[in-house]
């Protein structure tokens, strides 16, 4: 009988390499900001789910909403932030 791993959430090897850097991007932002090193202080301030911070900064599937979401509280211009993205 074959055996599936599971793969864990902290799996970045299967993950696609683009929403991983995004995700490393938004962390990097977010920690830029002092008063926001803890993300559930920056989720509560600018009323955004937790898990949707712990997603987008892990690097998991994330809806476009949930990003600008977080892009528009760090005041970051869409174009901006996908600059150096590729």
């Amino acid at each position: 009988m074959l055996k599936l791993k599971k793969m864990k959430s902290t799996d970045t090897e299967n993950k696609d390499e683009r929403l991983v850097k995004i995700g490393t991007k938004v962390r990097q932002l977010r920690k830029s900001h002092p008063e926001f090193l803890n993300y559930e202080v920056f989720a509560f301030t600018h009323k955004i789910n937790k898990g949707t911070i712990q997603r987008i900064e892990r690097g998991d599937s994330f809806n476009m909403d949930s990003l600008l979401k977080v892009l528009d509280a760090l005041d970051v211009k869409l174009a901006t932030f996908f600059a150096d993205i590729d």
